[in-house]
């Protein structure tokens, strides 16, 4: 990263506690520049581009196409994912209203947007280059099929968001910068991402061969299919994409989390919860955790920790993200999230450290691996049965 790049990201943070740095180690990251208090927002950011995952598509989730915002009552969810119209939320009056008057619809392909102001900056940002018409034999719509095929849930990308950064060429005229950022990031980790093993090479040339059919008259586009920056989009989208929960119905049980309640009422309201997860589980199970993915200029300099110090969170109910400090943090502090989930980070070290080389590409070295050196490399069979299911995330 050059100086007018680091220039950059000190104009993005300016009036925010952090600072960027370079680290030979860890490459480009985020500090402290005061000290903060513990559940404070250090910053909030929109996405560069975020895509819905093509599964959740074909599974009924209805999002926003541009800011993934939930398009479903928390009940209307409920009752999809569960298969069941019977169900009743506790406390419906705490449901976050949804409002379908201010929808707005592609005269073309009929995708729904939570708002005009959505449509309007889609079709200026991208969509007007990636629209389908309507049309169900259009090339694209057999390409997601092709994906869908070599991508099964739970996703940490989509098509639609490769198609999204395409169009985001096509419009625009020009390749971001940001994104040349990311595909140095990709060439200098010298590891293979694990969606990059032989098995998965010749589905991607696939993808490749399928996208310049489409795009393929675009001089930029014809760039950034080469088969070398295929690969390094896809590494870049699997290492730099954040997971984006913009779920309704999750938004609903963060409100029941915070309402007064006595401890019989908690009690009861929490039985009550627990009967309807258990019906999302054996219906739906691994397609309710997140709904899309995003690139965030920002929030891909945090480095990650196995004790991490801030995390990310969804409050606006779109892919807007806040990273919110999880204690107090020193001045100076380097500021790092977990880029493994809450179970992943009670596995051992040897698990959580394979994860994140097959995932990353980096061997982790933070203060709680460093601290574990010493453990044993062979895990046991509970510890294998979790690594198995990270493996498969």
């Amino acid at each position: 990263m050059n100086s007018e790049s680091i220039k950059r990201l000190e104009t993005k943070l300016g009036g925010t506690p952090c600072i960027p740095y370079i680290s030979d180690e860890t490459g480009v990251g985020l500090r402290a520049s005061k000290k903060i208090a513990a559940e404070s927002i250090l910053f909030k950011e929109e996405p560069i581009i975020s895509g819905q995952y093509s599964w959740g598509i074909i599974y009924g989730y209805e999002a926003c196409h541009h800011c993934l915002k939930s398009l479903e009552t928390p009940l209307e969810m409920l009752r999809r994912l569960t298969k069941d119209k019977s169900l009743m939320l506790p406390l419906p009056d705490q449901e976050p209203s949804v409002d379908p008057s201010s929808f707005e619809f592609c005269p073309g392909c009929k995708v729904a947007f939570c708002s005009k102001q959505c449509l309007n900056n889609a079709v200026d940002q991208y969509h007007i280059a990636v629209c389908t018409n309507g049309d169900s034999d259009h090339p694209l719509t057999k390409l997601d099929e092709l994906w869908r095929n070599m991508h099964y849930p739970p996703e940490t990308t989509s098509l639609v968001f490769i198609v999204k950064i395409i169009g985001l060429v096509v419009v625009s005229g020009k390749i971001p910068e940001i994104f040349g950022e990311f595909y140095q990031t990709v060439e200098k980790s010298g590891n293979t991402h694990k969606v990059l093993q032989p098995e998965f090479i010749a589905q991607l040339d696939l993808l490749r061969d399928g996208l310049l059919q489409i795009f393929g008259h675009n001089s930029l586009v014809q760039q950034i299919l080469t088969r070398e920056n295929v690969i390094s989009l896809i590494a870049l989208i699997g290492m730099n994409g954040q997971g984006v929960g913009t779920s309704s119905f999750a938004d609903y049980c963060k409100r029941l989390d915070n309402l007064p309640l006595t401890k019989d009422e908690r009690d009861d309201l929490d039985s009550r919860m627990e009967k309807l997860y258990d019906k999302i589980d054996e219906e739906a199970g691994i397609f309710t955790n997140v709904e899309g993915t995003g690139l965030y200029e920002l929030q891909s300099k945090l480095n990650h920790s196995c004790q991490p110090n801030v995390q990310i969170v969804f409050g606006s109910s779109n892919d807007e993200l806040s990273v919110v400090a999880l204690r107090d943090i020193d001045e100076g502090e380097e500021l790092c999230i977990s880029y493994l989930s809450c179970c992943q980070l009670d596995s051992s070290r040897h698990s959580r450290r394979k994860f994140l080389l097959q995932n990353y590409l980096f061997e982790c070295e933070c203060t709680k691996c460093q601290a574990q050196i010493n453990d044993p490399d062979v895990t046991s069979d509970e510890d294998e049965d979790s690594e198995e299911e990270m493996e498969c995330s």
